[in-house]
Parts: C-alpha cells; structure tokens; sequence
C-alpha cells in the first residue's frame, strides 16, 4: 500500500508535527509494509527530494492548480496532519481551497482520506479563547471530508465528534526523539533533572523557577540539563543547582540523557487538559523518569492524573519517598506504553486498510 502523508514542513526544520509523520512513515513501513511520499505545504523551504528512504515534494503555491500539478498518481490513501497555523498564508487566511482540492482527488483516484488533527484554531485575545470562526469551518469541512478522523487531544475529540456526527479516534502522542528498549529504575540514574523542547520552554525558568528550584531541592537534583536552542540562561540564579546547556542534540544523545537521569520538567499551562498530546511529556514517560508539570493540568480525559502519573512542585511533593516516586515512573510508563509508536501506528494502519 502506498500512502501520500500531507504534513507543514519536515526536519531538519523544527516541527514537532514533521518529526511525528517521519517516525509513523517509518514504523508503518517496518511493521506494516505500507510506503509514504511527503507532500510538504510550508513554502520557501529548501527540500531534499529524500528523506530517511521517502520521497519529498514540495507544494509549489497554496492553490488547487498547484496542489494538483504535483500530488502523487500511485496512492492508495492520503494522511493529512492537520495543525491549521503551518497552513496559512497569514491571519486573515483560510484554505478552504485546501477542501476543495483533496475532495477532487479523493473522488477522481477513489482515495481513502485520513485526517489527524495536531490543533484546532483559537482566537485569543486579551480574556477572549475561543475556536477561531472562520479558521474552524475549514477544519469543520475537512473533518466531514475525511474518511476517518484521528486526533491527539480529548479535547479536540469532543469538539469534532460535535462536527462529525460520529465517533472519533483519539490517541496521546508517541515520543518523537524514539523509545527505549530497557527502562532503568530511578535509583540506577544520576540526579539530573531535563528541561526540553522548543524554545517556548523559557516559560519553565521565566514563570517557575522558584518552583524548579524547590524541585531540585526537594528530588536532590545536582544538575539541570537544558536541551534545544539556546535561551541565554546566564542571568538566571540557579543557587547551588548546575546549569548545563546542552544546545541543540541528535535524538540518540537526547535518549541516553533521559535514560540516565531522574526527572523532566516541563511548563504545558498554556494548554489546559492537553498534556497527553505533548510529545515531551511522552518521552519523560518513555524513558522512564518522574514527569513533573509546572502545575496541575487537569488531563484526566487523556487518562492522565495527578499524583498517579506526574507530580507538581507543591507542599506534598516532600511525603514521597524513592519507592512512590518510581510508582509515579512506573504508572506514567504504563500510561505511554498502552499508545507508544507500535500502538498509535496500529491504529493508524486500521483506518488506512480496513
């Protein structure tokens, strides 16, 4: 089977939405047979026709003329990753020509047509958070468009079961940097604590480093290791806690770090109810390491609680013991195991087949 996936660009720029299409095109092939052609919509993008074995094609310009001169002839299916801001061409815009253009190739190639929803568009202004009017009606028509509809956020789901008519799928992010083969207990890591991922992470030293810093006191952290593009800590006090800034590091350095290290901190309060569709949190969760969130987000929807699968740096974080705090790993591997890579592929694959 042959599959276009649809995605706003592919690494090496930084997408969290791309490096999750490369590692599901690779895991549907290896485990499924299934070969994916990139379709990539952000343009003035330098591309290589390749990537990691898969062929790459740039969209010339955001119309239906462009999108047709170059969408493949040999698929079965297409996957689009929806994530709606990577697909305008500004504020103002709405691609509802987008619609138009995969509603006449799924009709003339009798194409299936599967469509993950990474966001849904808001409107945020001052106190007003509400789904974008107009952005929301393209979402609202691909959804009905689509044979099957995939999302990563509870959240989400309910909104466009709402839209649908129907059930939804919905399943938490993988970890996009990989998963490891053995997990170490908690006893067996240094005491280092990790903070990564884009360069919003500055909000964790911005708006919780005393937190962060009662964290390590309370854990016995010795080291903070940041990793990503580098945020120019130095004018940050970290007390007697060290600072390594790790700057950007190839997947499989990122791995061993997490693997030996006690804890991952991340700020998500931006993103209320939405924990288990960041892919951060994931790979705290895949490698086995206590997560802590900046503050409580109330993900239960995603099967996430508080105290059972992370912890928050408040008051009662002192009653837990070394014992507890591998509970918490432990439930919070569990947690991801039951929709790690093989599992969301799984499902992924039904919809594309069945």
């Amino acid at each position: 089977m042959n599959i276009v996936q649809i995605v706003p660009r592919l690494p090496p720029y930084t997408d969290g939405v791309g490096d999750y299409s490369l590692r599901l095109a690779e895991q549907l092939l290896k485990a499924h047979g299934i070969t994916t052609q990139f379709l990539a919509f952000q343009q003035g993008l330098k591309l290589d026709p390749m990537i990691n074995g898969f062929p790459v094609i740039g969209l010339p310009a955001h119309n239906l003329d462009a999108f047709l001169s170059v969408f493949p002839k040999d698929v079965d299916a297409i996957l689009v990753h929806y994530s709606n801001y990577p697909y305008l061409r500004g504020k103002l815009d709405a691609p509802f020509w987008l619609v138009d253009a995969l509603r006449l190739v799924v009709r003339q190639q009798s194409l299936k047509l599967v469509v993950m929803f990474h966001e849904l568009p808001r409107l945020k202004f001052k106190a007003l958070n509400i789904l974008n009017p107009i952005q929301s009606r393209v979402s609202c028509h691909l959804a009905k468009l689509a044979t099957t509809v995939i999302t990563d956020s509870a959240k989400f789901q309910a909104v466009l079961e709402q839209w649908v008519k129907h059930p939804v799928t919905c399943i938490p992010d993988f970890s996009t940097i990989g998963e490891p083969d053995r997990v170490p207990s908690l006893a067996e890591r240094q005491r280092r604590l990790i903070i990564f991922g884009g360069s919003d992470r500055h909000r964790a030293y911005k708006n919780y480093l005393p937190e962060l810093l009662y964290t390590c006191q309370v854990l016995g952290i010795e080291e903070i290791c940041d990793i990503g593009k580098s945020l120019n800590l130095q004018d940050y006090d970290f007390q007697n806690i060290r600072l390594v800034e790790k700057g950007f590091q190839p997947n499989e350095a990122v791995r061993q770090l997490l693997l030996n290290s006690l804890a991952g901190f991340l700020d998500y309060s931006r993103f209320p109810g939405d924990l288990g569709k960041s892919s951060v949190f994931a790979s705290f969760c895949a490698h086995g390491l206590i997560p802590l969130s900046s503050q409580y987000n109330p993900s239960e929807a995603d099967g996430l609680e508080m105290k059972k699968h992370y912890l928050i740096p408040d008051k009662r974080l002192k009653e837990f013991n070394l014992s507890q705090l591998q509970t918490v790993a432990d439930n919070a591997n569990k947690w991801y195991n039951r929709h790690n890579l093989t599992e969301n592929t799984k499902v992924f694959t039904s919809h594309l087949i069945g």
